[in-house]
């Protein structure tokens, strides 16, 4: 392992560590454009040039390979001219017309050239002009001007996204970046490619002068589009989804995210169960508590059966609040889970599974004891009450027939898609508004959170389930996310000895959580203690959380 210095501070790497990345280690600062940590190393922009004792002339950091010994200089008079005059030659041609550009705000040339620059051009003559604001794929713009051929999009779609869809054409200053003829960037990853620009070159159609980046307020959460369950960033405006993006997570997506999971968020712009119902008119929210409670209370008295569609769409905190009140009130009640249909899976992040929190759902039925049903056979028997979790299951049909036909039923969704046929209808919050965990399909543990104020009446299901609780007699404490989550993880072997702080911004992988108390051997046992121990993991745990969100 090559210990080396980098401005004095030394450093000791894994062998084939890159002069970039050990800087980035000690939190000092490289200026880059071509370089990106989730693609192979181009070294063409020149902006990350650093001095060295191994080397008479500056070198690339990011091509450069730790050596023993190695002294590196990255702000040295040299350095920051060399890297003044790469700006200079970047900037030749460049349009200029970041108050029209929606990089603005977040763009590495803007930033760099008031970092090193910061002069007005020398360039005498009329800039070359190139092909501006063409539709190069169904998602994609691209505005040949703004690129400074860097070529991350290139290694993006070649090396990630298996769809080689881009390159370069032509020499010298006429190069920019085009498709190959006859077709298009249309993979199932091309946003990326827009993520990785470091400029306003390739801009995604749906954020197009939608809005200015200082405006919106970023939300770390999760995609619910499949069960890989994507970290990533919801950016919000106006109580607006404006975009999302995705966020480094080692965990599970590395840096990427599908077009179809953060595109998703349009299927919320219309169709939203506005407020509470019964049989189809509007009530408060309270009275239809109150009524339906007592409904409930009388059939379930009566010895009427329940079934009951949970959602694989509800957090972990939902799914426990109602079956634990289900449990408490309606013992032996029949339990069908629902869920939307199985799509295909790739090779890069998508899953088969279109359910966010399938796994999830299970681990907490288990506690109960209870043996999902598939859905499709729910309307075989009639249930003469009917409770229904969810907007989106994978047969919407199953679910309709089955409120039809019973005497009393509830739903409690925020999409009203069920067609008016329940007795009761509760609103609830969408993806974008809830908070609570997901498990993902590989046991990773995350949190999801609200990026909107939640409209009107709807509420998260838990907080419904709780004020049936309190109306029935059974209360349920859910007035903390981390008093439910404590309950949850005492109930729920998988999640036994986690807190709700243990689940980081990367998640927890549950075979990697911390060893449950109630499993240690007693200090009467002769078990020594090791509180200070415990004390210090959670201090450097707790640290390093702090850091990778400021990061």
């Amino acid at each position: 392992m090559p210990t080396l210095k980098i401005d004095g501070r030394e450093i000791t790497v894994e062998e084939g560590t890159r002069v970039i990345e050990a800087a980035d280690a000690l939190g000092i600062p490289i200026p880059r454009f071509c370089y990106h940590p989730g693609l192979p190393v181009a070294a063409n922009c020149r902006m990350c040039l650093v001095e060295t004792n191994r080397s008479p002339k500056p070198v690339p950091s990011c091509y450069d390979i730790c050596q023993d010994g190695m002294e590196v200089q990255t702000a040295s008079e040299k350095v920051k001219e060399a890297r003044r005059a790469v700006l200079e030659y970047t900037l030749l041609n460049h349009p200029v017309d970041c108050p029209i550009c929606d990089q603005a705000g977040e763009c590495d040339l803007q930033d760099l050239y008031f970092d090193y620059d910061c002069k007005p051009s020398r360039h005498a003559f009329r800039k070359a002009h190139k092909p501006k604001a063409r539709t190069i794929g169904p998602r994609i713009v691209y505005d040949a001007e703004r690129c400074i051929n860097c070529t991350r999009c290139v290694r993006f779609c070649e090396d990630v996204a298996g769809a080689p869809q881009l390159r370069q054409v032509h020499r010298g200053e006429k190069t920019y970046i085009d498709v190959f003829p006859g077709t298009e960037l249309d993979n199932p990853y091309s946003l990326c490619a827009a993520d990785v620009c470091p400029v306003g070159a390739l801009t995604p159609k749906d954020f197009r002068f939608k809005c200015r980046v200082w405006f919106m307020k970023g939300v770390q959460s999760v995609c619910g589009e499949c069960s890989r369950g994507c970290s990533v960033r919801l950016d919000t405006f106006k109580n607006e989804v404006q975009r999302v993006k995705p966020r480094h997570n080692p965990n599970v997506n590395q840096y990427w995210a599908c077009d179809a999971g953060r595109l998703a968020y349009h299927r919320f712009d219309e169709g939203r169960l506005a407020g509470t119902r019964i049989r189809g008119e509007e009530v408060a929210y309270f009275d239809a508590v109150a009524r339906f409670a007592d409904a409930f209370q009388e059939a379930i008295g009566g010895g009427k059966q329940v079934a009951v569609v949970l959602s694989p769409f509800m957090t972990c905190e939902d799914a426990f609040a109602a079956l634990t009140l289900l449990k408490a009130k309606a013992p032996g009640a029949v339990y069908a889970v629902g869920g939307r249909v199985e799509g295909e899976a790739d090779d890069v992040l998508a899953r088969a599974d279109r359910n966010p929190n399938r796994a999830g759902l299970d681990k907490v039925m288990g506690a109960f004891g209870i043996q999902p049903v598939p859905l499709d056979t729910l309307h075989e028997a009639v249930h003469p009450v009917v409770l229904v979790f969810g907007f989106e299951h994978e047969e919407q049909n199953h679910a309709r027939m089955a409120l039809q036909a019973a005497e009393l039923s509830a739903v409690f969704t925020s999409l009203d898609n069920l067609g008016d046929v329940e007795t009761y209808a509760f609103p609830t919050v969408t993806p974008y508004e809830t908070y609570g965990t997901w498990l993902n399909e590989f046991e990773v543990l995350q949190r999801v959170r609200p990026a909107l104020k939640v409209p009107g009446e709807a509420r998260q299901a838990r907080a419904v389930v709780a004020d049936l609780a309190e109306r029935l007699g059974a209360p349920l404490d859910v007035a903390s996310a981390p008093g439910l989550f404590d309950a949850m993880a005492v109930a729920v072997e998988a999640f036994s000895g986690l807190k709700l702080d243990d689940v980081g911004p990367f998640g927890i992988k549950l075979s990697e959580k911390p060893a449950d108390p109630s499993d240690e051997p007693d200090a009467e046992e002769g078990a020594e203690s090791d509180d200070g121990a415990d004390a210090e993991d959670a201090a450097d745990i707790a640290e390093e959380t702090a850091a990778t969100e400021e990061a």
